[in-house]
């Protein structure tokens, strides 16, 4: 019966949305215990196999990507859990002022969250390897300061560093890092049942020496332009 669930889902999926072609089904698992925010992401609580591994370049997503990014979600009654393993030679962060327009200049992770896809809010959460945390609850696509709503995510996290932070003379492994988000951070929005769905897309700011350009910009999702705001190109996670 469960199967039969999934596919009923993906049909009704399949014909609400004419961009479906470009969008992927996350199946997101429900857990029964809190994970610990440690940085350390083990396979005893997240499992051994990543919700995500393919990432897209967004200035064009038929070129590979040159760093791997692996990401796990989970979900509980109160909590939304993202974990990444993040390959990242020449790993930099400066900014430590929480919601500064400054930590777009380093290495950063970033989550962008819309749980209702008719709702004009959506939500952003970035982090960079220091913890650094810049949020907002946006109304319209791009991200300017007269479009954030005060929003904070609550969120809390954690990363560990394999390597050595702002020193581009030697090559780093990467890093990791988890985090935890409550669902009541977001306004209106109750905790998600079994069938619900969210739209999402996980993306990653890389400034390195090893880069061609100096920098990449990659996404989970296929963006058909560079805008990491560009919802109409995310994917689904669906609530197991």
């Amino acid at each position: 019966m469960e199967k039969i669930f999934y596919i009923f889902l993906f049909f009704i999926f399949l014909f609400e949305n004419s961009a479906m072609a470009q969008r992927e089904i996350f199946v997101i698992k429900k857990i029964n215990k809190e994970i610990t925010i440690d940085g350390n992401i083990t396979p005893e609580e997240w499992g051994t196999k990543p919700t995500i591994t393919r990432f897209y370049r967004a200035d064009n997503i038929e070129k590979p990507v040159n760093s791997k990014t692996s990401v796990w979600i989970l979900y509980d009654h109160q909590y939304l859990y993202v974990a990444a393993h993040i390959e990242d030679k020449d790993i930099i962060a400066n900014c430590t002022k929480k919601d500064s327009f400054g930590l777009f200049s380093d290495d950063v992770f970033e989550l962008f969250i819309k749980p209702n896809f008719k709702s004009k809010y959506f939500y952003e959460i970035d982090v960079n390897p220091v913890g650094t945390v810049f949020d907002a609850c946006l109304q319209f696509r791009h991200l300017y300061l007269h479009n954030a709503i005060e929003f904070s995510s609550g969120v809390v996290c954690a990363i560990k560093i394999y390597g050595t932070l702002n020193n581009m003379k030697d090559t780093d492994a990467g890093w990791d890092i988890e985090l935890k988000i409550p669902f009541s951070s977001f306004d209106g929005i109750c905790p998600p049942k079994k069938g619900d769905t969210w739209y999402f897309a996980v993306c990653r700011t890389e400034y390195s020496v090893f880069l061609p350009n100096g920098k990449e910009y990659s996404s989970s999702a296929r963006l058909r332009k560079l805008d990491f705001h560009s919802y109409d190109d995310y994917d689904i996670m669906l609530f197991k």
